[in-house]
């Protein structure tokens, strides 16, 4: 029931590209998100195990920055990228990836386990652009960038 609720809320108040006002984000959102003809070409890595419906937009949006790989162990200092969703994992640690230049993707940020990770870290100034899919959520420190927070509709899920 949770699970729905939360669906219906992200649906409701989530924009499309068009309410985007960053032309980093909206790029993502035009290229990627809501062009289903993207398909890239590139390689990107994941860890072992990671399965979902969301999986080639994930790969997708990894392969439109250019990733080429995802790490769900956030002791790989090597990875530019890192997949939470696991045991309690402290703020601060994402945090130091996020200053480091890493990207963080939180699965499930609307799931009881990570709700309160979620908010507390969007509402961190350390944490400049934060984009919600509902399935997912990707945080970036962007220098230059001001702080911005996007629910955006994934139509393909």
């Amino acid at each position: 029931m949770r699970f729905l609720l939360s669906y219906t809320y992200h649906f409701v108040v989530s924009n499309s590209r068009h309410g985007t006002h960053s032309p980093f984000v909206y790029a993502l959102a035009e290229k990627v998100i809501y062009n289903p003809s993207f398909k890239s070409a590139s390689y990107v890595d994941m860890p072992d195990g990671l399965t979902g419906k969301f999986m080639p937009l994930l790969r997708n949006i990894l392969a439109f920055w250019k990733l080429d790989r995802l790490s769900a162990d956030l002791e790989d200092h090597t990875a530019p990228a890192y997949w939470v969703d696991g045991p309690p994992i402290s703020e601060e640690s994402i945090l130091q990836h996020l200053h480091r230049g890493k990207i963080i993707f939180l699965h499930k940020p609307y799931a009881r386990k990570h709700r309160s990770l979620w908010q507390n870290l969007i509402a961190d100034e350390r944490v400049v652009v934060s984009i919600n899919l509902f399935y997912f959520g990707i945080l970036i420190h962007r220098s230059g960038q001001r702080k911005e927070d996007f629910l955006l509709r994934y139509p393909g899920i």
